[in-house]
């Protein structure tokens, strides 16, 4: 393992975000506005599994670092979907400007609590990356300069000969699940 500066500067940045997505501390663990995140009411709401059954998901699994273009001029992540291992580092690229990330649907024991980059404006050239260890599916969005949502689904996966379920120190990017 080449360990630069970026992943060391991680690694540190990561070990204290452990809190987040370990444990029980007795919140739904989902990071999302507070509504709970899931939408197994039948509302409608938003749900990682069903965006991701509609999707053509491409395959990333085996890749230690991907980038996912943003892309608000076509409202939309570039691929839209896609499938991960766990310790994948996803680095996300704008390619015009719009807000950060926010997630909508989560597994539940990861947090996505980035100081609520949601409204924080991202221009092109700006890039964002995140390191994903608990499996599970994900559903996030941005928003484009005229307040279109648009929104991204990925699915982590637990590959074989992966080691104690993700407790283990990590090598880059801000640590999330």
């Amino acid at each position: 393992m080449n360990w630069t500066r970026r992943r060391l500067a991680g690694a540190a940045l990561a070990t204290a975000g452990l809190a987040g997505c370990l444990g029980n501390d007795g919140s739904s663990g989902n990071g999302g506005d507070g509504d709970g995140g899931d939408s197994d009411d039948g509302s409608g709401g938003h749900d990682a599994e069903a965006a991701l059954e509609d999707a053509d998901v491409t395959d990333f699994v085996g890749e230690e670092e991907i980038e996912i273009t943003v892309d608000p001029d076509g409202n939309s992540f570039v691929p839209e979907a896609f499938e991960i291992d766990r310790r994948t580092v996803v680095n996300w690229v704008w390619e015009g400007s719009s807000v950060g990330l926010y997630p909508l649907d989560l597994p539940p024991e990861c947090m996505w609590d980035e100081e609520d980059n949601e409204d924080d404006e991202w221009a092109a050239g700006d890039q964002f990356d995140r390191l994903f260890w608990a499996p599970g599916a994900y559903l996030y969005a941005s928003r484009n300069d005229d307040g279109e949502e648009f929104t991204g689904a990925f699915r982590v996966v637990e590959t074989d000969g992966e080691g104690d379920g993700g407790n283990e120190s990590t090598e880059g990017g801000n640590e999330s699940a």
